[in-house]
């Protein structure tokens, strides 16, 4: 199979990285309009072929899939080419910026019969797809609310705000965790500290199953921070994407409601049990991500994190800021 990657940028090179090491990748091609770059991959990556005309690379009969790596303002306007040139796509995170863009991407793959994914990691992390299996168990019981955290010093980005940039990760997991829900309430505050666009973003929602979720985006921080808590009406759960082993905790804490006693007593019972820390597999999240849309293509049917998935999102982080302060 012949793959090609549109943009040499950080997360580009990663998916090169990972796509040379795929056994039915036979071939693979890197595009981009800067000649430097182009030298830098073919000196990292020496059986990688360059191509720095959009065009010719998509012209390539026997390319089959193509991996978008570029700034997000250009997402749809790649994804367009790629289909209409007949290519599998792969369009990294945000999958567009605006519902109608990322509406047509699903209808021009589907028109193609084409294979179409929206870059959410985290959907291919080991520790997120444990949690998966703890929600889906009913370990946690009934989830009540969500509330996350994905705050560090940079980096900023010259056309979107920072809500397109990092809510797309938490939003996707929760998703992923809380199964087909539907967004019953959506609402952000933002603040702009530097540059043209927001900064910081306070996020609120609410699901049709009744879930909430709350969580703070930004790239103002002193310091990294990437934590997400479940609460259930059984146990509770930290999620903390920074820490290099316990990942994840499960709190087997819970309030009770107890019958009262007397006329208008009331009363409520907190339980503290053990804290406990599964073990997480050390796969790579990029490499199983990689794998899955190769193996998409070649048994036709959709990965895990498709075009639909992506314009969930996508329609999400929209509504949420269509009511923004």
């Amino acid at each position: 199979m012949r793959i090609g990657v549109i943009g040499t940028g950080y997360w580009g090179r990663n998916i090169v990285r990972n796509l040379s090491r795929q056994r039915e990748v036979d071939s693979l091609v890197v595009c981009d309009r800067d000649p430097g770059a182009l030298r830098s991959i073919a000196a990292a990556f020496p059986t990688v072929e360059t191509v720095p005309d959009i065009s010719v690379f998509l012209n390539d009969p026997e390319l089959t899939g193509v991996f978008v790596v570029t700034p997000p303002e250009t997402h749809y306007e790649m994804g367009c080419r790629v289909l209409d040139a007949g290519k599998h796509l792969y369009i990294e995170k945000p999958f567009a910026i605006c519902s109608d863009h990322a509406r047509d991407l699903v209808k021009r793959a589907a028109k193609h019969s084409l294979q179409l994914m929206s870059g959410h990691t985290f959907l291919y992390s080991p520790p997120v797809r444990e949690i998966k299996r703890i929600v889906e168990r009913g370990d946690l019981g009934r989830v009540e609310f969500i509330s996350f955290r994905r705050i560090n010093l940079g980096i900023h980005q010259r056309a979107v705000n920072v809500l397109w940039d990092l809510l797309p990760h938490d939003l996707s997991m929760a998703l992923y965790w809380l199964g087909d829900v539907r967004l019953r309430h959506a609402r952000c505050f933002l603040k702009t500290s530097v540059g043209k666009h927001p900064d910081v973003g306070f996020v609120f929602m609410e699901f049709d199953n009744a879930t909430m979720m709350e969580g703070l985006v930004s790239w103002l921080s002193p310091r990294k921070l990437r934590e997400t808590i479940i609460v259930g009406n059984r146990r509770m759960l930290i999620y903390n994407d920074t820490e290099p082993e316990e990942k994840i905790k499960i709190y087997d804490k819970k309030v009770e409601e107890l019958e009262p006693g007397d006329f208008g007593e009331f009363q409520l019972a907190y339980r503290v049990g053990d804290v406990i820390s599964p073990r997480i597999d050390s796969s790579e999240p990029l490499s199983l991500m990689v794998a899955d849309f190769i193996s998409a293509i070649r048994e036709g049917r959709p990965p895990l994190s498709d075009g639909e998935f992506g314009l969930r999102i996508t329609d999400m982080i929209e509504q949420a800021l269509q009511d923004s302060n």
